[in-house]
């Protein structure tokens, strides 16, 4: 005799089995849902990397509405001189110039990540033009792109201030402040979508009331508080001396330690050794987020 099938006896299993693959092959009740967990990564990725490029655009307008700012009102800062029927401006005002672009960017840490340089565009004795003075603020290690104060002092040869094609010269008896802006922009995530960026605005504003000029500003500060441009540092009004004082210690004492142990590490880039400025990396030496030093 032939032995029974496997399913003989059981054929209401063998139709509940059919019935039942039938049904789950036709079931689409999931497929959304299924669809939705392979898509959420990629539209997790795009919506931060626009937050990401939405950020990097609203700091970059922060910046140049901070350069713009600054250099209206160190355009318009001096104490009336009634001898000379003219403003005479001192370093404590061009701090104050600095105070207000630092209050402006907020949490942003202008000049923890940044630097702002002020130049006084004039006119030199030969009729050319020539940076008359210059003061700077902040910890990253950038100068001005057109030179420093003294620039251009006599002859003709330093066209004035700006991208070329488009210099911006100063008229005789009058002066132009012009500000440059640097400032690290770190991303939201990290490296993720973006490296860290530097952002650069200029901006220039005609001094708008008579004003002394061919002179430097009258010097009303200790010299740990004017804001001359061989400093890198931080130090606002508001900054106590005793930070201060603290601060220029912490540095003298790590600029000790720096020379005695890079005695031969300066070759991969001249004339800096070392540093900790993580905008600055091998540039400068930096203690107490205040004072930096170009090493």
């Amino acid at each position: 005799m032939m032995a029974n099938p496997p399913m003989a006896g059981k054929p209401g299993l063998f139709a509940r089995t059919r019935k039942v693959t039938r049904a789950l092959r036709r079931d689409r009740s999931g497929l959304a849902l299924i669809e939705f967990a392979f898509s959420l990564p990629i539209f997790i990725g795009l919506g931060f990397y626009g937050v990401e490029v939405a950020n990097l655009a609203v700091t970059q307008m922060k910046m140049s509405q901070i350069a713009l700012n600054m250099a209206d009102n160190a355009s318009r800062i001096g104490t009336l001189n009634s001898n000379l029927a003219a403003k005479v401006i001192n370093e404590q005002q061009i701090n104050d110039v600095f105070q207000a672009a630092s209050i402006q960017a907020g949490a942003a840490g202008l000049y923890d990540d940044g630097r702002t340089v002020l130049s006084s565009l004039e006119v030199n004795a030969s009729g050319g033009q020539t940076i008359m003075w210059q003061r700077c603020k902040g910890m990253a290690i950038e100068d001005s792109e057109y030179g420093p104060q003294g620039t251009g002092a006599t002859g003709t040869g330093f066209a004035g201030m700006g991208p070329p094609g488009d210099k911006i010269s100063a008229s005789v008896g009058t002066a132009v402040m012009y500000v440059e802006l640097t400032y690290t922009y770190e991303p939201l995530f990290g490296t993720m979508f973006m490296e860290p960026q530097e952002l650069r605005q200029e901006a220039a504003y005609t001094v708008r009331d008579a004003r002394e000029i061919g002179k430097e500003p009258t010097n009303n500060v200790v010299a740990a508080r004017q804001s001359t441009c061989n400093k890198y540092d931080a130090i606002l009004p508001q900054t106590s001396d005793a930070d201060i004082a603290a601060a220029q210690a912490a540095l003298a004492a790590a600029q000790s330690d720096d020379d005695d142990d890079d005695d031969d590490d300066d070759e991969d880039m001249p004339g800096y050794s070392g540093g900790n400025n993580p905008n600055n990396p091998g540039k400068g030496l930096c203690v107490a987020q205040l004072v930096c030093v170009k090493i």
